[in-house]
């Protein structure tokens, strides 16, 4: 064949002669202003979709503090040449799922060549690998902004679309002031202790509430020490126990004109699963994963050990191992007396029973929330593996229930914030109000200015109902 065969051939087999031809045809009658502009629109719909390149990383240095954060850079095929698209950022601590660079080959084998503006095929393959959780879902978190970006659409349009166009509804925002149990320095084994706002109030005014308590817990602090900042914005401190941490935030509010109970709750995460102990009845006191365990100290502590069928035990202040129904009681007295409106994983995630009699007694007046799918209590949920398996995730769950939580380590990502608007989750629980935390509840905010007033997600506290105790066996007879 001829050089004008070939010419012949090679036009006709990929059709240029007819697009060219209809293109024309459309554009004298059309007549647009921005001739060529309109011919580069019209051919760009005939060409090749952007197309992942490469998925590269590196990791990334900080003075501030011990986190080791690493960025994903996706490099996507756009019209014959390579570009990077875009990158996602985040942190990890030695304890966490670390980040291994070195995993990026396996991703690069399998992802080289797909579609960058089809998340799901992408996040499916992600999914298959075997690669750390962390890496899949920062890898899947570039791929999801650099779609965005190739397709000239904000992150909010782009997740929205995952959610079928659903309206955009505001979450209450959940804020958190202070560390203390195992993340701080104190004897007292809770978490951390956070407020949010009363109900009925736009997120304008709940977040001027809750930054005047942050600041005004700040400024106290600052009078004693220079105050510990924690990787998830809130401040370290010294309690004993968990009416100390209530009392220090009252105690810094004393000339701001709100009132808790009134105009803002606590919120008291206890992280049970992570700092309390657990044992096998008749075998002493023993940490999580260890056979037997050390002598009973307190005869007290024992009598009562012995006389529960539970194996799960609480240490909630150091040295005082209680059983389930000591705790609850406990935690129970702490919603009675203060002005706690939620607590969150109160009890080890397999302590059914402890869920069910906390319950039983609270949950009528007070929310339970746990990370894990637990019986009687809402869920918790941090973004998982990829975009698309969380966001599947989230849209079986109760989401008017639901807490839309910020991973300590989680770093430089703002589209959590955007997923808040558009999964109507009820709460949202980012952490304090610095660093990448302050610019998640920000991010919120400035998403609601632009888009106008949206409904808010909850009408009221939405209690359940108190668990009905069940009939005895004499009483079924």
């Amino acid at each position: 064949m001829d050089e004008k065969g070939k010419a012949v051939h090679y036009i006709k087999e990929h059709r240029i002669d007819v697009i060219l031809q209809q293109t024309l045809n459309d554009l004298y009658r059309k007549h647009p202003g921005n001739v060529f502009g309109y011919l580069a629109e019209e051919l760009d719909k005939h060409a090749t979709k952007p197309s992942i390149k490469t998925i590269s990383g590196y990791g990334v240095k900080s003075v501030h503090d011990d986190i080791n954060r690493v960025t994903i850079e996706a490099t996507c095929l756009v019209h014959n040449h390579e570009e990077i698209s875009d990158s996602a950022t985040c942190g990890f601590n030695s304890t966490e799922d670390t980040m291994n660079l070195d995993e990026l080959k396996a991703i690069n084998d399998a992802l080289h060549g797909l579609p960058a503006l089809e998340q799901e095929p992408v996040d499916t393959k992600l999914k298959s690998l075997d690669v750390s959780s962390g890496m899949k879902l920062s890898v899947s978190s570039a791929i999801l902004k650099s779609s965005a970006r190739l397709q000239k659409l904000s992150m909010l349009d782009l997740i929205q679309q995952q959610y079928s166009g659903k309206g955009l509804k505001m979450p209450t925002p959940i804020v958190s002031l202070l560390n203390s149990g195992k993340s701080g320095p104190g004897k007292n084994n809770m978490s951390s202790l956070a407020v949010c706002p009363k109900l009925g109030l736009s997120y304008e005014k709940s977040m001027k509430i809750l930054e005047s308590i942050y600041k005004a817990v700040e400024e106290m602090l600052k009078k004693k020490q220079q105050p510990c900042v924690s990787p998830n914005g809130a401040f370290n401190v010294s309690c004993d126990k968990p009416e100390q941490m209530i009392e220090l935030v009252k105690e810094a509010i004393t000339e701001l004109e709100i009132v808790p109970g009134s105009d803002f709750f606590f919120v008291l995460d206890v992280l049970a699963s992570d700092f309390h102990s657990e044992v096998v009845p008749g075998q002493g006191s023993a940490k999580k994963g260890q056979v037997g365990g050390k002598k009973q100290k307190s005869r007290k502590i024992s009598v009562a050990v012995s006389q529960s069928n539970s194996r799960h035990r609480y240490d909630w202040f150091e040295g005082q191992l209680k059983p389930t129904e000591d705790f609850c009681d406990f935690l129970e007295g702490l919603v009675e007396s203060e002005d706690i409106i939620g607590l969150v994983d109160p009890f080890h995630h397999e302590d059914v029973e402890g869920y069910e009699m906390l319950a039983k007694k609270i949950s009528s007046k007070c929310l339970l929330f746990s990370r894990e799918a637990t019986p009687h209590s809402s869920n918790v949920f941090r973004l998982n593996t990829t975009i698309t398996h969380s966001v599947a995730q989230l849209q079986e769950l109760d989401r008017p229930a639901t807490v839309l939580e910020a991973a300590v380590y989680e770093e430089g990502e703002t589209m959590i914030a955007d997923l808040a608007l558009v999964s109507g989750v009820g709460f949202v629980m980012f952490g304090g109000f610095r660093g990448i935390r302050g610019k998640l509840y920000n991010q919120v905010s400035k998403l609601l200015q632009q888009k106008g007033p949206t409904q808010n997600v909850l009408s009221s506290w939405g209690f359940k109902d108190v668990v009905p105790e069940e009939d005895s066996p004499e009483q079924e007879q």
